[in-house]
């Protein structure tokens, strides 16, 4: 590590990254301090193809800035950009004041950009790789989802839950009712449990169909439905066809005689 007095212009300030939060009253304070007292802790940076890059001292480094001094002290270490990145989240995530989603955001660019993996990640971070891998998971919330987390609304514990969720839409739905019910996380991870069982599950298929009637045509004659297997279709011409029609009309009025009506 070496100590360099630096012209705050010549600092680059990477965008992702996370940043340690102060509440209106701390932050007063602290810009009456740098206003009165100066610095008294130098910013940290990397020396990264030419260029400082800011790991640590964002508001030391905006305040100097806003105060016109023309140099600062920063502490230069040695590293590329994923030594910014995992130095910036292992000591600013120490304070434990920053927004989660910006710890993701970070995770997401180390894993993704950098191809690091989560050991690795867990290892130049100081985290767990198990809280590397939550917030992996947490990387492919929708932004309302992680601005709920970021907003205390939820805790980590229910984004991972959410993390289930593949359809944005279902999934901003069950936050929805998270906020109205505000549910443990296990109450939480059962209802989603219920919730998927009913979407994945496939319909029943359908059962064996029954034996099909027969299939039947009308008779142009008597107008009966009947077993296509009995029907006879001759050609005839115009004047048999009439000659069978009237036929046929008288036998069935002569059999209609003789037939006896059927006693009630």
């Amino acid at each position: 590590m070496k100590l360099r007095r630096v012209s705050p212009s010549k600092i680059m300030v990477p965008e992702v990254r996370v940043t340690a939060q102060f509440d209106e009253e701390l932050l007063e304070q602290f810009k009456q301090s740098m206003q009165e007292v100066g610095q008294i802790a130098p910013i940290i940076c990397c020396y990264v193809d030419n260029q400082y890059v800011l790991v640590d001292g964002l508001h030391r480094l905006q305040e100097a800035m806003a105060n016109k001094q023309e140099s600062i002290d920063v502490a230069v270490i040695d590293g590329d950009m994923t030594d910014v990145l995992t130095k910036n989240i292992f000591l600013d995530h120490l304070r434990g004041k920053t927004p989660v989603s910006e710890m993701v955001h970070v995770i997401e660019v180390l894993w993704k950009e950098y191809q690091l993996d989560s050991e690795k990640i867990a290892a130049k971070t100081g985290m767990t790789r198990d809280y590397v891998e939550r917030l992996q998971l947490i990387s492919t919330l929708t932004p309302m989802c992680r601005r709920a987390l970021d907003e205390g609304r939820i805790k980590v514990g229910h984004a991972v839950a959410l993390t289930k969720v593949g359809d944005p839409v279902r999934q901003e739905t069950i936050l929805g009712q998270q906020l109205l019910y505000n549910w443990s996380v296990k109450d939480l991870e059962d209802h989603i449990k219920n919730v998927m069982a009913i979407v994945e599950t496939p319909p029943a298929p359908p059962g064996p169909a029954g034996p099909s009637a027969p299939p039947t045509v009308r008779c142009y004659f008597c107008k009966q439905a009947v077993d296509i297997s009995e029907i006879a279709n001759p050609n005839v011409c115009r004047e048999c066809a009439g000659i069978m029609l009237m036929s046929i009309a008288q036998a069935r009025a002569e059999l209609a005689k003789e037939t006896p009506p059927k006693a009630e």
